[in-house]
Formats: structure tokens, C-alpha cells, sequence
């Protein structure tokens, strides 16, 4: 698209909305299975889970695609950096009893974070308390999650923003790595 002369902006943003709108669609009736079944577990809560973490991963991918031009490499990339974080997240939840500060720590990685949150949800399930964003259940609060959902988000968003930018790719070169503290002139504008 970039040949054709289309806005890099509005190409990530057209590919944002459509797959955030299928996510959204499917994850609505996600999270209404999972509150058929786990009782004391809010429905905004679920929801606000899987979307938050949703885009986190399309962010991550456009972040992946910055770096590659070829469709089949860039699965296999994508592939390994999402095996390597659920890696970090099957040792971090191998634990037997983790402090809160190493399950924050884990929450940095958002397969972590998303797979703590839904434990803390199954445990307050098994213990009929009802979840929520500020309550500390089994040395864990489901908001670090959704802090660490927003960080990625945000840092992920400007290293591909930059990134974008900066790496040069088969249609040529890009702006210098310092471009953004470049001094303009008034006649520039």
C-alpha cells in the first residue's frame, strides 16, 4: 500500500478497526460463556480482559511487521515471539507460591498478565467473591494486568510509530534516526 501512495497512519488504523471490531463481536460472546459459567466473575470485567489484550496483540504484530516485508516470514516471526512470551509465562505461573511483586513483575508480559488476571478470577470464583480491578486476591490484582495492557500498548504503539520511520524496507530509505528532534524553520510549515 505504501507504493500506491496510501498514509501509513491510516493503514494501521484501517487494519486496527477491522480486526478490533471482529474481536470485539467474538469476545462479547466469550465473556458470556465465561460468565455463564463462572457466576461471580463480572461481565465488564471478562470483556474489558480480552480487548485489552487483543489490542495489545495486533499492536505487537504491527510492531513485528515494521521489521519484515514477506508475509510467510513474518508468521514464523510472530510465531516465535509469542511462543517465547508464553514461555516466560508457563515459568512465572510454575511457581508454587509467588510473592505479589513477581507476579507485577511477570505482568509485563501481557500473555502473563492475561493468564494471572483469569486465575485470579477462577480463584475468587472458587471462593465466591465477586472480582474487580483494585481487589488483591491470591497475591494478585487484575488491574496490574490491565496496567500492563495499556504500557504495551502505548510502548509498542511508538516503537512502531518510530520504527516505522526510521528502518529502511525494499521501497527505499527513511528518515534519519533523529529525525524527530530536527529544528524547523517557520518556512517549513
Amino acid at each position: 500500500m505504501s507504493i500506491m501512495g496510501m498514509n501509513t497512519g491510516y493503514y494501521y488504523l484501517s487494519w486496527f478497526i477491522r480486526y478490533i471490531v471482529v474481536y470485539t463481536l467474538v469476545h462479547v460472546f466469550c465473556s458470556a460463556i465465561i460468565v455463564s459459567t463462572l457466576t461471580y466473575a463480572p461481565f465488564y470485567l471478562v470483556l474489558i480482559l480480552f480487548i485489552l489484550f487483543d489490542m495489545v496483540i495486533i499492536v505487537q504484530n504491527f510492531f513485528i511487521q515494521v521489521f519484515l516485508t514477506r508475509a510467510k516470514i513474518g508468521v514464523v516471526v510472530s510465531l516465535l515471539f509469542f511462543v517465547l512470551q508464553y514461555i516466560v509465562t508457563v515459568v512465572g505461573s510454575s511457581s508454587d507460591d509467588p510473592t505479589i511483586d513477581f507476579n507485577k513483575a511477570v505482568s509485563i508480559i501481557p500473555h502473563a498478565a492475561i493468564n494471572l488476571a483469569f486465575q485470579t478470577i477462577a480463584y475468587a470464583q472458587s471462593f465466591q467473591i465477586t472480582p474487580d480491578f483494585s481487589t488483591e486476591i491470591n497475591n494478585y490484582c487484575i488491574g496490574y494486568a490491565v496496567i500492563s495492557f495499556i504500557l504495551n500498548i502505548v510502548v509498542y504503539s511508538i516503537l512502531t510509530w518510530y520504527l516505522d520511520q526510521v528502518v529502511p524496507n525494499e521501497w527505499g530509505a527513511k528518515k534519519h534516526p533523529l529525525f524527530c528532534f530536527k529544528r524547523h524553520n517557520r518556512n517549513d510549515f
